[in-house]
């Protein structure tokens, strides 16, 4: 009888898990009623009056919470993640659950409310003063909030890298890209009026990532510049994910948290002005309606002109509405609505021979565009999020994106090569020697405008990802079993804009800005443009086994069934790729606070993965063979975690090979994508610091050295000399970045409120951005200051960015060119932070 009662979740969840595949695109819930009855469940009265015996050592909340759960078998949950990384006494002895709870948050400035017999939420103690912002943690208390990954970052086996809400304000970081420069290992192609052809394309362990972007555990489809303002932490999974995440994830996944609707009620407005001239405002405020609903809207404004970048702008505004339902209770829905309308001049940056032309003596402000460049993005984007919680076993969550993108482009690609009387002829482009004119310190010659003029492209998607996490015993195994499936579909479709009329070079020294008379941009015909459509499905499943205490396996494995179907300037192309991404991990614990692992993984790309980023169906162009082979990538990492300084600070250290096969290259002026047979290899070590060092000191530090080699290369038109043995583009061998804070006020004994004082270092060894290593960004030490203020409600801030006014690269193109960083630029904030007491059932 014992061992059906042990088995019991079990069979139940693998009939659950088999059921969701007949609920492909739907909402999975089950009743309330239906779950209570899946096993005894206490009273009411049993959680205020049955003793339990508790000995729950102090540390991170989240901890504690779970060693009060296993005792108690009553399930907490936590209003905002971040509360899970606050210092707890913990709780030994014998009481009653409500006791024991009371207890646990006793001192940490939070709350708890029982919301049924066996549930209680967490959240935060209704203040009329300021959140505490200044609150920084070790890392590795978090988790990814995703049930694909549902354990915290200390048990997670892979090298996690995140970038908290604290930090990101700190720095006044108001793009995406600018709040992973402090990540080693992730080399990016955009940043403030930049982008390219296909917007934001990042870069892990030197592979394109650029459809590798994750909100909420969905895809990111669109091709844009991401402002922040509606993101609350940042996480970098590296290494191939394709089990968890599905096609791509070649070097990782970036995974945005967004801002959410919670429990209380809190109110911030920023305003920033800066050097540039700069002027950004964001105003976020959230209502709690009653018990479980609460509302949330976050607007933003932002426009600048780039410090040393002549021309050079990027407008934008934002808004993010948010409602939660059913907040803090086993059943809870959260509706998210996005929007972000961009107008910029892109940047394209300086031409290239050998190095960025600035390295010679150009002058980095020098802009080589025309005043008809121009960016206009627009980003809609609507999620569903639904997570329920059946007894103390089952955990369902339901998440849907749909996702509307547009953008306008219009630019001038300059490159600095020489141009023979043939290649004018084939081309369309005068006859030039800018390579060897700017070799031999020439610069008053002709650069080279190539005839491309721009873009429209027009896409959407919608994704729809089903998951159950079950927890249980099978005699004395205990499991952590998940189990789903993963369904998008996208659709997209681009005209080309080509020049028509005289558009004069100007020299190296002096560029030609305005448009000449009678030049203009002409939008080709829509039977000259692409259409594509794209469908993927892939059913997952993994299984964490223990062994024994601190010993566990964790194996799993996604199939896709991926399809492309296109035309290219009349040329229809369908191509179908099906593929299983297998990963493996053996996980030791000897502690809670220590964490061994070694992981192995498989990653798949096929081609034309990300069309709505249109490398889609171009990419397709010599495609007559129907079934392409897809890229192929393994990993094997082995690291450790450590929770140190009685949880306080995390350091993590780990030891990795990807191994990369049939690689593809993107143009990045063009987007045509070519899939060759290349190998490549990266490997390296990864070393990370996070958390408080003391309760007033803060730190952020990572070091990565990576070693990348082309191990076979094939002849084609991106490499037409053999580059095995070559560097791998985009791998800087040494990575350092540090961000640390410290509080002053505390040295201070008059002094009320937070002053912090701190900034970052930031340096990037030189890496090469083309197979031939013919063209190398030279490595760059960057320094960043801060000082800030808050006292009570308000919130004072002074940044200082690049300190020391450094020549360094936002972004560089294997086709010849690279985008300088802004230069020195001062950026002052004044910010208001209110966390209200709510009247009880509403306002």
């Amino acid at each position: 009888m014992k061992t059906l009662q042990t088995l019991r979740p079990a069979l139940s969840g693998l009939a659950a898990s088999a059921s969701l595949a007949g609920l492909a695109g739907g909402v999975l819930f089950i009743a309330p009623e239906q779950a209570d009855a899946q096993g005894s469940q206490p009273s009411q009265s049993e959680l205020s009056e049955k003793v339990h015996q508790f000995d729950i050592a102090p540390g991170p909340l989240s901890d504690v919470v779970s060693a009060f759960e296993r005792a108690t078998g009553v399930h907490v949950t936590f209003a905002i993640n971040s509360i899970g990384s606050i210092h707890s006494q913990g709780v030994s002895g014998s009481f009653t659950a409500e006791q024991a709870l009371y207890a646990i948050v006793t001192g940490t400035g939070i709350r708890f409310r029982v919301t049924s017999p066996t549930m209680a939420v967490v959240e935060m103690t209704p203040l009329t003063t300021s959140v505490d912002v200044t609150d920084t943690s070790n890392a590795l208390q978090s988790t990814l909030d995703l049930n694909r990954l549902p354990d915290s970052l200390q048990e997670t086996p892979q090298t996690v890298t995140v970038i908290p809400q604290v930090m990101i304000e700190q720095q006044q970081a108001s793009t995406v890209n600018q709040v992973l420069q402090y990540v080693p290992g992730i080399t990016v192609a955009t940043g403030e009026g930049n982008g390219g052809i296909t917007g934001d394309q990042f870069r892990i362990r030197g592979f394109d990532a650029s459809g590798d972007v994750y909100v909420d555990g969905l895809r990111d489809f669109g091709s844009y510049v991401r402002d922040s303002f509606a993101t609350e932490n940042v996480m970098v999974v590296k290494g191939p994910s394709s089990e968890s995440f599905g096609n791509g994830t070649t070097g990782g996944v970036i995974e945005l948290d967004s801002k959410k609707a919670h429990l209380g009620n809190t109110y911030s407005l920023e305003a920033s002005p800066g050097s540039g001239p700069y002027g950004r405002g964001v105003l976020d405020v959230n209502r709690q309606l009653n018990d479980t609903t609460a509302v949330r809207v976050v607007g933003m404004i932002h426009g600048q002109d780039v410090v040393d970048r002549d021309h050079v702008y990027a407008d934008r505004w934002g808004v993010l509405a948010s409602i939660g339902l059913g907040l803090g209770t086993g059943q809870q829905v959260i509706g998210n609505y996005f929007h972000q309308h961009s107008k910029s001049r892109p940047d394209f940056g300086v031409p290239m021979v050998r190095l960025p032309l600035p390295e010679l003596g150009v002058p980095r402000s020098n802009y080589y565009g025309r005043e008809s460049d121009r960016d206009e993005q627009d980003a809609d984007v609507a999620t569903l999020l639904y997570k329920g919680q059946f007894g103390d076993w089952l955990t369902v969550t339901n998440d849907t994106r749909f996702g509307h993108y547009t953008r306008d482009l219009k630019f001038t690609p300059v490159f600095c090569i020489d141009v023979s009387p043939t290649l004018s002829y084939i081309y369309g482009v005068p006859p030039g020697t800018c390579a060897t004119d700017a070799s031999a310190g020439n610069f008053n010659t002709a650069y080279v405008i190539w005839a491309v003029g721009g873009n429209t492209p027009r896409s959407y998607g919608g994704e729809n990802v089903t998951t159950a996490v079950m927890r249980f015993h099978s005699g004395p195994l205990r499991h952590e079993l998940i189990a789903g499936i993963d369904e998008y579909y996208q659709r997209a479709r681009m005209n080309f804009y080509l020049p028509s009329g005289p558009e004069p070079e100007g020299t190296l020294l002096h560029p030609i800005f305005q448009n000449s008379p009678g030049f203009s941009l002409v939008l080709t015909p829509a039977d000259r443009g692409t259409t594509a459509r794209s469908w993927d499905v892939g059913p997952f499943v993994s299984d964490r086994v223990w062994l024994m205490h601190g010993l566990s396996l964790l194996g799993g494995v996604r199939w896709d069934h991926y399809n492309v179907r296109a035309n290219s300037a009349g040329t229809p192309i369908d191509t179908t790729t099906e593929f299983a991404s297998p990963k493996a991990s053996l996980i030791w614990q000897p502690t809670e606070q220590q964490t061994y692992y070694f992981g192995y993984g498989r990653s798949f790309t096929p081609p034309a993965q990300n069309i709505t980023s249109l490398s889609s169906p171009l990419s397709l162009v010599g495609a007559t063979t129907p079934n392409l082979k897809p890229e192929g990538d393994t990993t094997y990492e082995f690291g450790g975690k450590w929770s140190l300084l009685g949880g306080r600070l995390g350091a993590t250290a780990a030891l990795f090979r990807v191994d990369k096969s049939n690689a593809n290259y993107t143009d990045p002026t063009s987007g045509i994508q070519e899939t060759t047979d290349d190998n490549d290899r990266v490997q390296g070590v990864e070393l990370g610091l996070t958390g408080k060092v003391t309760h007033a000191w803060d730190v952020q530090a990572s070091y990565s050295n990576m070693d990348g080699k082309i191990v076979y290369s094939s002849i084609s038109s991106f490499t037409p000399v053999s580059a095995a043995g070559n560097r791998v583009p985009y791998v800087s061998k040494n990575g350092f970045a540090l961000w640390t804070t410290y509080d002053f006020a505390t040295l201070i004994p008059s002094m009320s409120g937070h002053l912090l004082g701190g900034g970052g270092v930031n340096y990037r060894s030189d890496y090469f951005v083309d197979d031939p290593n013919t063209l190398r960004i030279p490595d760059a030490t960057t320094a960043d200051a801060m000082v800030a203020y808050d006292l009570k409600s308000y919130h004072l801030a002074f940044n200082v960015n690049n300190l020391s006014n450094a020549l360094a690269y936002s972004s560089a193109f294997g086709n010849g060119y690279a985008t300088p960083i802004a230069g020195r630029t001062f950026l002052f904030t004044l910010g208001f932070r209110l966390a209200s007491l709510r009247k009880h059932g509403g306002f």
